[in-house]
């Protein structure tokens, strides 16, 4: 996982790539925006899909509560 933070430190958003054999699944949150990228590694298909919006994964990394 690799975090983003601003300049005071709180965390804005994150990345993560998790693999499989057939699959490799890319998602990224980046404030609001919250991007989840597919590919298949057989055919070499991509599906990327993008969210704005508030994820219940940022509320993990939310410093502002």
């Amino acid at each position: 996982m690799v975090v983003s933070k601003d300049n005071q430190g709180r965390i804005i958003g994150w990345r993560e790539t998790y693999v499989s054999k057939d699959e490799s699944v890319e998602v990224s949150v980046h404030r609001n925006v919250n991007t989840t990228t597919t590919r298949n590694r057989t055919t070499g298909k991509v599906d990327s899909k993008t969210v704005f919006g508030r994820t219940p994964f940022t509320s993990d990394f939310d410093d502002e509560k």
